[in-house]
This record gives structure tokens, C-alpha cells and sequence, in this order.
């Protein structure tokens, strides 16, 4: 039995989507221009992958991260990812970056649940704690309110709020566990 075999699919999609949710999520808090977005979601494809090397006792990081066999299975799996993104922020109607962030923490709720309910203590906790680890990577990866990269600060105060709020649903506080 795999750790896939847990969930259904829409919840190992969500799983898989919720943390890339809060990167785009924290990557629109506040505007860093084009230099800086590109930044914030290098940092945070980075820091999504680094959840192999970050946790290689995770079980259910570990099969979420998981390569795909040849090169037909990939396209197949970004094909499927990609129509099932566009599909869910469709379905929620999101037009604005408020409505992404609704739909990132709601999101990120629902992972929450579903690892407190279907995983160890040991696998939930990697999964918020790699969470977080995007969301401070993404907030941390550019400055906003410089002058071409110069200046400005590393994480504003929409960045700072929006960090407070992902800890809050997380149940844990930069990286240690507070629920």
C-alpha cells in the first residue's frame, strides 16, 4: 500500500497544489515587478523541490515529489495539473490576487485536515513545516518598494500578514510546531 493509495485523487491533487497555491499566493501579496516575481516563483519551484533533500524520511513528500518514470508520464502528469489549476481557480472564480489568497488559505485548511487526519504526526508536521518553508522563501526572495533591486524591504508588512496567517492555519511559527 503506497501513501497515494490514502487519499482519493482530488485530495492527493490538492496536496500537491496547496503549497505551489501559497507560493503564488505570497508571491502576489505585494508588487516586486517583473524581476522580483520571477524571483519569488523561482523561489518557490526551489523550495518545492527541495522537499526531496529537506525531508527524505517524509513518506508522503517523498511520493508527492515523486519523478515521473519516462518522459510521456510527465507530460501527462503536468497536462493533468495544468487543466485541474485552471479548473480550480475557474470553479472559484478567482479575477483578483484577494480571491487567489482566499482560495490559497482555504486551500491550505484543507491540506491541514487532511494530513492531521490521514498521516503520521511525523508526515503531517514535514508537510506544514515544507509548506512554510515556501511561503518564507517566496516572501524572503525579492525586496519590494526599491528602485531597480536596490533598496526597499525583504519582506513587507502584506508579505508579514499573510506569513502570520499561513502559520496560523499551519499550527506553527517559522519552523516549529505550536498545535
Amino acid at each position: 500500500m503506497t501513501m497515494k493509495s490514502n487519499f482519493t485523487d482530488d485530495e492527493w491533487f490538492l496536496l500537491s497544489s496547496a503549497p505551489a497555491m501559497i507560493g503564488a499566493a505570497m508571491s502576489s501579496a505585494a508588487a516586486s515587478g517583473v524581476i522580483g516575481t520571477v524571483k519569488e516563483m523561482t523561489a518557490s519551484m526551489r523550495s518545492s523541490v527541495a522537499g526531496l533533500k529537506d525531508y527524505p524520511d517524509s513518506e508522503l513528500i517523498q511520493a508527492l515529489l515523486q519523478k515521473a518514470e519516462n518522459w510521456d508520464e510527465a507530460k501527462d502528469k503536468m497536462q493533468d495539473y495544468r487543466e485541474r489549476s485552471k479548473s480550480k481557480l475557474a470553479d472559484g472564480n478567482v479575477k483578483s490576487r484577494e480571491e487567489l489568497h482566499q482560495l490559497a488559505m482555504a486551500d491550505c485548511k484543507k491540506a491541514v485536515a487532511l494530513v492531521n487526519e490521514k498521516c503520521s504526526p511525523e508526515d503531517a508536521a514535514a508537510y506544514k513545516e515544507w509548506t512554510l518553508k515556501i511561503a518564507n522563501n517566496v516572501a524572503a526572495a525579492a525586496s519590494e518598494g526599491g528602485f531597480l533591486g536596490f533598496g526597499g524591504e525583504k519582506i513587507s508588512a502584506e508579505e508579514a500578514a499573510m506569513l502570520e496567517q499561513i502559520e496560523a492555519i499551519l499550527g506553527i511559527k517559522g519552523a516549529a510546531l505550536i498545535a
